[in-house]
Parts: C-alpha cells; structure tokens; sequence
C-alpha cells in the first residue's frame, strides 16, 4: 500500500530483512491487535465450546504475529520488484498497513544504462506485493489443507465458486490452528484490499499503469476518478454494514482521490 511514510520514532523497530532496512512503528502493533480483537476472541469462544483449551491473550498475540509475517511478505513483494529495477528501497510497516518505499528519483540503472521507470514496471511493481501475498496464503493453505486442517478462507473461495473440498478437522492444538487460518485469512483479505481499484492502493496504482499503457498519459487523473467512485460505494456499503473503522477509511481515501482530481483540474473548493 502506498501512502505517506510516518514519522521515525525511537520506539520503533528497526531490522533488516533481504537486505531491506525494515522499520515497524508502534502503533502497528497497537491498532494490529484492536483489528484483531474480535476475530481472537470468536476463535477464543469456538475452541471453549467444543471444548478446547484456549487463552485469549495468547490467540491475539498470534494474530498480531501473523498479520506482521502476511505485511511484511507483502512489502517484500514491492521491494523485491523494485530491486529487480535496480532500485533499493526501505520497508515501513504502521498503523495503516505497511510501505515499500524506494529510493529518491524512481531512477535505476541496468547493463550500464539509466532511464525512468515505465509504466510497464510500475504495474509488475504493483501487482507484485499481492501476488507474493496471495502465494504465501496458497502456500501455506494448501499445505495445511493437504493435511486435513480446516482452513476456513479455503472453505469460503471454495462456496463461492462450488468447489467441494475435502474432510478437513480442527486441531487440538488452538495456537497451531490459528496460526495457519490467520496468516491464510489475513494475506487474502490484505491481498484483495489492495487490489480494490482505489489509489492510492495497488489496485489503484495499476488502473493507473494500464490507463498510462493504453492511453500514453500519465493515467492518474482517471484512476482518481475511478477510486473516488469505488472508495465512496466502499465506505457507504461498509458504514451500513457496522463496519465503522472500515468505512471511515475507505472515506477517508475516496476524499483523498477528489482532492487530486480538484489539483490536477486546477479548480477551487469543492465546497
């Protein structure tokens, strides 16, 4: 997700993964572990009426882990990408997900010759944080699936589009079950947010790419218009629904979007 970097704090986090300098904020942790609440705490529920020994806490603090491995996996996609153009760049994970943010001028060098990024790299650069995402969840669910346990984002893909799985159960191990259908739910749902066509999101950036391929311009006012529309269906179906925090965000970008389009038309107030 590409939005703005926040500020460096010395409570932040900082380590170094495929060579990337990595820098978790605090607050990812904190608002990670509100967006994981009440997931944790169904779970909790679930595992006490069958009959399985669980800790909240201790489910929680996996959801935390889980949902940082699935952001942080999708970052490296970015980054790796980037790095394929030559371009080195930092991860920052915070409280609205995560960045993969590169190195000043989106000018790289290969066999000797220096030139911008097209929009053909930006899109590859793009599309790769979901997808790397999207391959851990079919990683990790596959396995697990191959094993008989139950992987209940497998289970819902699998209803929408009339697939009959196999037998699958629910491991005595509470932590261990988690673990898995986290990661896998969290690095679907992450993916599947992201390509929502609203920019900035990678799904945004891509409609803008592809506008830019297909047009040969630079394609943002039309993927603002685009995501002005989408972010604004968003947040109404989401405020409607009781999803509150979501709606607000999704609001929150769809103005985003119409500010743009209100500096690239060179116009006053909307209002």
């Amino acid at each position: 997700m590409l939005l703005s970097e926040p500020q460096a704090s010395p409570y932040d986090w900082r380590f170094r993964f495929f060579q990337f300098p990595v820098r978790v904020t605090w607050l990812f942790w904190a608002v990670t572990a509100a967006f994981g609440y009440s997931q944790s705490l169904s779970m909790h529920h679930a595992f006490t009426i069958a009959g399985i020994s669980s800790n909240f806490a201790v489910l929680l603090v996996v959801w935390v882990l889980t949902a940082f491995v699935s952001i942080l996996i999708h970052e490296l996609g970015h980054a790796l990408a980037f790095r394929y153009y030559g371009i080195e760049c930092e991860i920052v994970l915070y409280q609205m997900g995560g960045l993969a943010i590169p190195g000043s001028g989106f000018i790289w060098a290969r066999r000797g010759k220096r030139t911008r990024l097209t929009h053909q790299d930006q899109l590859v650069i793009s599309a790769a944080g979901p997808a790397i995402q999207l391959l851990l969840a079919a990683i990790v669910g596959g396995l697990a699936l191959g094993c008989g346990v139950k992987v209940f984002s497998f289970e819902w893909l699998s209803s929408l589009i009339g697939l009959q799985l196999p037998t699958t159960r629910v491991l005595d191990n509470p932590y261990a079950f988690c673990a898995i259908n986290f990661l896998v739910g969290s690095s679907i749902y992450w993916a599947l947010l992201n390509l929502l066509p609203i920019f900035p999101l990678d799904g945004g950036q891509i409609v803008r790419h592809l506008i830019g391929i297909v047009m040969r311009r630079d394609g943002l006012y039309e993927a603002c218009c685009l995501g002005a529309i989408v972010g604004a269906l968003a947040a109404y179906w989401l405020l409607t629904n009781g999803g509150q925090i979501g709606g607000l965000f999704f609001a929150s970008l769809a103005y985003s979007n119409l500010q743009t389009i209100q500096s690239a038309r060179g116009g006053g107030s909307w209002w």
